[in-house]
Formats: structure tokens, sequence, C-alpha cells
């Protein structure tokens, strides 16, 4: 597929080094539960990024890597896949680390993050990248930025007319978007947890949430439901999408490869509800396989898994 950029897609987030423990059995807490452990490159914008370089699209990555061997590590993987990385920052903190316990069907029992990176991430530290970001088609960003660094980023897109997307990562960082707002976004793709931080009002459904979000500024919302699927909504219907079948092996970094799937698909002028196939499709293509990338991912693998 055709892909007319007017600049490389910008990812803008934490990296990390992913420990996934697969338990033997059905995890139990305050005990050891044996298991398989498989480790990868991480983090949620890194992982994005990695998969839309497998799929063929120009990419540099704006993250902050320690200088240890997690961080040249994961600076060799990025390079391998395709990744730009002339626009990185390095530091004297620790690589941050995801670590996370999976039942034996590969759902998500617990997970646990560190990233001492992450404050590193200022609006000076984007300030000198703003040329880049300015010449971005897309600029996609996850809620390991600050409160500040995520409103100035809104501010500065909305002012260039650069679309931007925002990716929630979890419950206590979407409230950094929520106390962001108000902000301009192309979408933002939070599941049914992360929706609710926006919103205090318990009774309030999921479908006026969206409507709160709307009204907030974002374009798209794409609500994550997992094995139910997604409720997308571009303002003007609210369409429930079933999740595709797959054999999972492991959930960790489905979401970050179903926004990979929908921007690849978006950059190649798809209407943002088929784009939500393309996700879905992204999605269980990783599923299938451990760790957060799949390093086998093509145009073609994805047409493939189409419904």
């Amino acid at each position: 597929m055709a892909t007319p950029f007017k600049g490389p897609v910008v990812c803008l987030g934490a990296s990390l080094v992913d420990l996934t423990f697969r338990c033997d059995l059905e995890p139990v807490l305050h005990t050891s539960n044996p298991s398989q452990m498989h480790r990868s490159p991480g983090g949620v914008v890194r992982n994005i990024a990695h998969h839309l370089a497998l799929l063929g699209t120009p990419v540099e990555l704006l993250t902050v890597l320690g200088r240890d061997p997690d961080g040249y590590w994961l600076e060799r993987q990025c390079r391998d896949a395709g990744i730009g990385m002339e626009h990185i920052a390095w530091a004297e903190e620790t690589t941050g680390t995801f670590a996370s316990v999976a039942t034996p069907a590969g759902d998500l029992y617990i997970g646990a993050v560190t990233s001492d990176t992450d404050k590193l991430m200022t609006i000076d530290f984007m300030n000198e990248r703003a040329q880049l970001i300015r010449s971005a088609s897309v600029v996609i960003a996850d809620c390991n930025l600050s409160v500040e660094a995520l409103r100035w980023l809104m501010g500065f897109c909305a002012q260039h007319q650069v679309p931007l997307i925002v990716e929630t990562v979890s419950i206590p960082k979407a409230k950094r978007l929520r106390d962001a707002l108000p902000g301009k976004l192309l979408l933002v793709k939070p599941n049914r947890e992360e929706l609710a931080v926006f919103e205090k009002d318990q009774h309030v459904t999921p479908e006026e949430k969206i409507a709160h979000l709307h009204a907030s500024g974002f374009r798209n919302v794409w609500l994550s439901r997992g094995a139910d699927g997604s409720l997308f909504s571009d303002g003007s219907r609210m369409v429930p999408i079933p999740a595709p079948r797959v054999h999972v092996r492991d959930v960790n970094g489905a979401g970050d490869a179903s926004l990979a799937g929908w921007v690849w698909a978006w950059l190649g002028d798809k209407d943002p509800l088929t784009c939500v196939h393309y996700g879905h499709a992204a999605a269980a293509c990783l599923l299938e396989v451990y760790g957060a990338v799949r390093s086998d991912l093509s145009p073609a693998l994805l047409e493939q898994r189409l419904p």
C-alpha cells in the first residue's frame, strides 16, 4: 500500500525492557509461582514505532535511554527494526523495565514498571526537537509524559496543524491526559478503566464518557474492550466492532500493535473506522507470539488478518 507522507511518524514517549513471566499454573498471590520468562524490547510508544517500522513506515523515536546495558540493547533493537534514532537522548539514569506476570492463557495478572528516564522528557526536551515534531505526518505520544509536557505538546501540534494521537498507557497515567485538557487530538484509545478517569460521575455510561471526550476536543475515540472488541466513535456515530478470533499466547503489547495498525491504515488514506479493522488485525498478529513485538509483521500479514 502506498503511503503519502508529509514527514515521518514521530513517536514520543517511553522505551523499556519488558520481562514477561508466564506462569505454568494459575498465579497465586503472596507466594512463588513457577514460570517461563521472556525478555523483549518494550515501552508503549517504542512498541508502536517498532511495528510501524516493520510495516515500512518512516518513523522517528523521541525517547530517553539510560547509558547502561539495557539502554544499548534497546538502541540496537530499534535500529535493527528500522526506527530512526537520531533524536533520542541519553541519560545517566537507569533504563526502564516493565515486569509482568501472566496466566497460562497469556492474560496479564499483574504488572510493575520503573522508569527514571520518563521525567527527562520535558518541555525543553521537546522544544529542542520542535522542527522534527512540526514536520511529522502524525505525532504519537504516550502518557508517560508529564501533565505539563502533554499540555505543551497538544498546544504545539494544534498551532502547527500536526495530527496528534495519545495512548493512555494505564489508569494512573491516563489521569495525566485528563489533567492536561482541553486539547485537540486526532485519536485517543483508552480501555474501559482508563476511560472512567475522564468523568467523576460513576453512573455515566461509556457512551456519555465518549461524548465528553469529543467535547474536550478529541476527533476520534476508540474504546478498547478486550475480548469484547472495540467501540469506535467519530463524533457522529458509535460503532461496535467484534474482536478477531485468535489463539492467545501473550497479551503484552496488543494495544500498541493495534494502534500501529490503525496509524498505518490511516496514512494509507483509509477512513478512521476501517482503520480499526487494521488495528484489530495487527493485534491478532501480535497475540499469537510471545513478547510485545511481532518481528515478522508485514503489510501482507496484516491484510491476511482482515475480516
